[in-house]
Formats: C-alpha cells, sequence, structure tokens
C-alpha cells in the first residue's frame, strides 16, 4: 500500500492547492515650497505655518504633500473642483485635535482661504509600518466640534499603510483608531446622502497553467466587483470563483504513480480597496505620468475537492481516493490598473487579465 508519509504529503498539497495555494515614512513627498499666506487659521487649531505647503491649482486640478509627524498626507483636486488661480495650502497641525480616540499623526489643516470644492476632493495618510486595522481618516469641523469619520480606503505596501478617501470639503485631517462599527457607518451614510453616485465595475479572470514536481495544475479565475467613487480609487465589492485542475505523472520507473485533482472555492462576498493613482503619486513621491492604479484583498473562498492518486508496482501498489471534501481558505491577490485594463495577480497561481469600466448605480 501507498505509505503514511505519502498520505500526509498528499493531503497537505490538495488543501493548499484547492483554496490556498508612525517612524520612517516615503521619500520625496511631492511638496511645493512657498506656500502663500491664507486666511486666518481657525483657533480650534494650533498649525505650524512656517512649514506650510502651496496647494497650486491649474485647470487641470493639482494636489500636493507635507509631512505631519511620522506620516505623510496629500490633497488631490481634480479638474474643474477650484476656481482658476486658486491658490490653497496645507498646514501641518503642531498637536492632534481634540477629538480622536486615538491620533495616530497630528494631522494637517486644508485651507481653502474661505472657498470651497465644487466636486469631490481626495484625502491620503502614508503611515510608517502596519497601522492598526481600525484604522481611519476622520475630519474635525472649523469650529473644533464633533469628530467625522471618513470612508476610508486601506492599502498596505512596501511597508506602509495607505488610508485614503473621497471628500466634499476640507478641515483639518487625522488618522485615528476608531470603532469598526463607526467606519462602516460612514460608508452607509455616505450612499444614502449620495443616492445615486458613479462607480466602476471590474470584470477579470481566465486561465492559467502551472508546473510543480510532476503536477501540471490548470487554473481558472472568473472575478468581478464594482465600487471606486469619482475616481476609481475606494472600496471594491463583488465576488469570484477560483478552481483548480491537477494531472500528475510519476516518473516512470519499477513504480508508476499517477493521480487526478480538482476542486473550486467560491467568495461570494469579496471586499478590497484600490488607490487612485494621483494620489498614490503624491503619497509615495513618485512622480504622476504613468498613472498605474493599485490595491489588493484577500478572497475568502468556500469549495469543496477531490483528490485520487495510484501507484503500481511489483513490490508496491495502492491508491488514495478522497472525493467531495469540503474546505475553506484564503487567497491573497493584488489589482493592477492602467487605463482600462485589470490585472489580478495571485501568487503562485498566474496573472488574470481584465477591464475596468464607469457605470452608474
Amino acid at each position: 500500500m501507498l505509505g503514511h508519509r505519502h498520505e500526509i504529503a498528499v493531503a497537505a498539497l490538495t488543501l493548499a492547492l484547492l483554496l490556498g495555494g508612525c517612524s520612517g515614512g516615503p521619500k520625496g513627498s511631492g511638496t511645493v515650497a512657498g506656500a502663500p499666506k491664507g486666511s486666518v487659521i481657525p483657533a480650534a487649531f494650533k498649525a505650524d505655518e512656517a512649514k506650510a505647503v502651496a496647494l497650486k491649482l491649474t485647470a487641470g486640478g493639482g494636489g500636493a504633500a507635507i509631512r505631519t509627524g511620522d506620516a505623510t498626507m496629500a490633497v488631490y483636486v481634480p479638474a474643474g473642483a477650484a476656481g482658476a488661480g486658486a491658490e490653497w495650502r496645507l498646514l501641518p497641525l503642531s498637536a492632534a485635535p481634540a477629538g480622536p480616540k486615538k491620533a495616530l499623526c497630528p494631522g494637517v489643516y486644508v485651507d481653502t482661504a474661505g472657498a470651497k470644492p465644487s466636486k469631490g476632493c481626495q484625502v491620503g495618510f502614508a503611515l510608517p509600518g502596519k497601522a492598526a486595522a481600525n484604522a481611519v481618516i476622520v475630519r474635525i469641523p472649523d469650529d473644533g466640534g464633533a469628530l467625522q469619520v471618513v470612508p476610508t480606503t486601506r492599502l498596505e505596501r512596501d511597508g506602509m499603510t495607505f488610508l485614503t478617501a473621497s471628500v466634499d470639503g476640507f478641515s483639518a485631517y487625522t488618522t485615528s483608531e476608531e470603532d469598526k462599527a463607526a467606519a462602516d457607518k460612514a460608508f452607509v451614510d455616505r450612499a444614502k446622502a449620495r443616492g445615486k453616485q458613479v462607480d466602476w465595475t471590474i470584470k477579470a479572470g481566465g486561465k492559467e497553467t502551472q508546473t510543480n514536481e510532476g503536477w501540471t495544475f490548470d487554473y481558472e479565475l472568473d472575478f468581478f466587483a464594482s465600487g471606486g467613487d469619482e475616481g476609481m480609487g475606494g472600496q471594491y465589492t463583488g465576488h469570484s470563483s477560483l478552481s483548480v485542475k491537477g494531472d500528475y505523472k510519476g516518473p516512470v520507473s519499477i513504480v508508476k504513480s499517477f493521480g487526478k485533482l480538482s476542486g473550486i472555492g467560491r467568495d461570494q462576498a469579496l471586499k478590497f480597496y484600490i488607490i487612485d493613482a494621483p494620489l498614490a503619486d503624491l503619497l509615495t513621491g513618485k512622480d504622476v505620468g504613468d498613472p498605474i492604479v493599485g490595491g489588493s484583498g484577500v478572497m475568502k473562498l468556500d469549495g469543496m475537492g477531490s483528490l485520487n492518486i495510484a501507484a503500481v508496482g511489483p513490490t508496491v501498489s495502492g491508491k488514495y481516493d478522497k472525493n467531495n471534501v469540503k474546505g475553506s481558505g484564503s487567497v491573497p491577490f493584488t489589482v493592477t490598473v492602467k487605463g482600462e485594463d485589470v490585472q489580478i495577480e495571485i501568487p503562485k497561481v498566474g496573472i488574470f487579465p481584465g477591464k475596468i469600466l464607469r457605470t452608474t448605480k
């Protein structure tokens, strides 16, 4: 019969392949020196005027970034959101405003000299390391009143935690550890307030083939999600499925071994986040020009699989059969968007192409 050791290895392979398969900061924050003097800063905030950064805007919009404690904060204003020749500025706060439960950096006051943007803008923070799971962006009104938890997109990459959001107006912003319920409610409240809103739909999938120690694995992905905001960045929800078929042909010798593997897992509550390219460029200090949107997530798959393997020889023979075994697992993935083209990459599985299209719901 097949050895016990062989059975353990095969069982482990089935499980793995069925469903598994603030210090320091980003260099070069993209800040702009020589900020103009703006309106009087509300008494509720203590800002360092000497370190103010200009938010110079053109007909095509604009943005800037600034340091706040160990973090970098950035603002991006799209075309048409501000009046021609507007000179806004960013001022780092010398201390976090009152209100946040646990501020992760002092924060920044966005001085628009009394003006208001005519459409949604974006704010973001790059925090060093892995921030707490309940870290979000919060806004404190000019009168220093009750803070507002902002619907926040989160992305962990390159040893940093990026928190970004789309906002309808400006004041002081910082990051804080807040209740998860408050963060979830922020998304729901905004959706209710806006009614119909612009969003984006991602469709991706296809087939990939991998080989590993005598096995040939054929994977197939079906991936659908919608979300985003005025820009592509934001929260996405949808569904996905990942299937695998494996064929094993052992070495041709005295003992012949062969086998089949199949499995499929589905995530009916897929959720992940991506960040708009202009804001990501400001937060990382990279030059805008090659607009690549990035994001990541985890597929939480539930499904079943089967494994049938046998060995035939003059002294050793036997088989191992496990059929329709239920299981679950987590499969991480990254999302890259360039123009309308999307790539979903699953480590050790492959890269699957797709498209992102603007829709309205």
